[in-house]
């Protein structure tokens, strides 16, 4: 069974860190060939396991062909049938209608990097999208074309949200939602949002958390008299960092006899801004050090928590999926301070740490993280952490389980019979049109 991964960018950098928990089920199963397919491909790719292979073929983006495919999009039926949507939705600007020329005009280009690959290679059986975008949207019209078997999809939170999103506007969901094999939601909320929102068929969707790998030992606390705080995020308006610097600033002054430390982990267009803001708020603290660590890898992170006494670890996101970043810090014992957004609720409780409302101002989190760091039973809400996710975000569990189902997926209806490729150089006219 050929099993083709369409990825942003995975095995290359940046970004995509939690596949690297997963491909390694992918690489056990020996009855299945699968093939990486990136869209973006820079620089040194990351180690992968013996079995899995990288296909380029959806990376290579010559402006000639960019410009072809804009100029196929303008008399695509996806691209009116969006701005139709669009008018309908009072969600037509200028911008909106630039990126839905933009997203349709991908979706095609990709189509026939898939139609390309499968006359190359030979069908793929299962298209399994890691993010339900332009790639997904691609194997659907693939196919349709009979270069695909199978399309079974993630959906995680920038792909799922529409308030993530300019005007609110998420690219083609609408049109393709009816066209994948199964969608993987991450919680029962995003299950939720996926019916209410874009009306996605029952019958497809699926949960199916993701997965840490089970930390060898658990982080230590920090010293009597010390507080360590760390946060793990892309820096990006949506993440609230702002409100973590006052939250910071409220908490060391409030506990001028603690010695604080926060560490924040990870990069983003946002970082220069935000320590900008922490030496400004921050600097005149006596009690109080900061460090910005900037983006480290999976293995880095894990290795962190191994190596560094930690004490709680706080989110402040306005929108987020069920967060891998919470999810490794709990493995390692950390309890975490974090809003009730997406799927957060799934993972975070009073049980392990501090549930927040949706939109917690500086106030509503300091309180929150003296009440975990300063609990008499802050030792007890570290183990929690720690049963919180071997009960429900076990990587070994989640992952051998994911994968066996997609696999399943593709071996109903297998010896259906294949049908024939269009020309490679006539791509997708009309299986677009449709």
């Amino acid at each position: 069974m050929k099993i083709a991964i369409l990825t942003n960018a995975y095995p290359y950098l940046p970004g995509e860190q939690f596949i690297e928990d997963e491909i390694g089920y992918w690489a056990a199963r020996t009855d299945v060939e699968v093939t990486l397919l990136p869209a973006l491909a820079a620089g040194t790719p990351r180690p992968l396991p013996a079995g899995i292979a990288v296909d380029l073929g959806m990376a290579r983006h010559a402006k000639s062909t960019r410009l072809w495919f804009v100029l196929r999009a303008l008399g695509c039926a996806i691209l009116w049938r969006e701005l139709g949507q669009l008018r309908r939705a009072r969600k037509l600007h200028a911008s909106t209608a630039v990126r839905a020329l933009l997203h349709v005009s991908k979706v095609l280009e990709q189509a026939a990097q898939l139609r390309r690959h499968a006359s190359a290679h030979g069908r793929i059986d299962v298209a399994y999208c890691y993010w339900n975008e332009t790639q997904a949207c691609a194997a659907v019209l693939a196919k349709k074309a009979g270069a695909v078997r199978k399309v079974v999809s993630r959906v995680h939170g920038y792909d799922l949200y529409e308030a993530r999103r300019e005007h609110g506007y998420m690219p083609l969901k609408r049109q393709f939602i009816n066209g994948f094999d199964a969608i993987y939601a991450t919680s029962r909320e995003a299950r939720r949002y996926l019916r209410q929102t874009y009306r996605a068929p029952q019958e497809t969707l699926r949960i199916s958390p993701l997965g840490v790998p089970l930390a060898a030992a658990l982080a230590r606390p920090s010293p009597a008299g010390c507080l360590h705080v760390v946060s793990v995020s892309y820096c990006l308006p949506v993440k609230r960092l702002d409100r973590i610097v006052e939250a910071m600033a409220l908490l060391a002054r409030r506990h001028p006899d603690i010695g604080m430390r926060w560490t924040h982990i990870g990069g983003g267009p946002l970082l220069e801004q935000i320590e900008a803001l922490a030496q400004r708020e921050l600097a005149g603290l006596d009690n109080l050090a900061w460090a910005f660590a900037g983006e480290l890898s999976n293995h880095a992170v894990k290795a962190y928590y191994r190596d560094t006494a930690v004490d709680l670890l706080v989110n402040a996101s306005e929108s987020e999926g069920v967060p891998v970043s919470i999810m490794e810090a709990m493995s390692a014992g950390v309890p975490a301070v974090a809003p009730d957004v997406g799927g957060i609720a799934s993972l975070v409780s009073d049980r392990c740490g501090a549930l927040l409302g949706a939109r917690p101002d500086a106030r509503e989190i300091a309180d929150a993280m003296a009440r975990v760091a300063f609990a008499p039973e802050r030792d007890r809400l570290r183990m929690q952490a720690r049963l919180a996710i071997e009960s429900g975000f076990d990587a070994a569990r989640n992952y051998r389980h994911f994968v066996a189902t997609v696999i399943a997926i593709g071996a109903a209806g297998a010896r259906e019979p294949a049908r024939p490729l269009p020309a490679t150089t006539q791509p997708l006219r009309q299986a677009a049109r449709r």
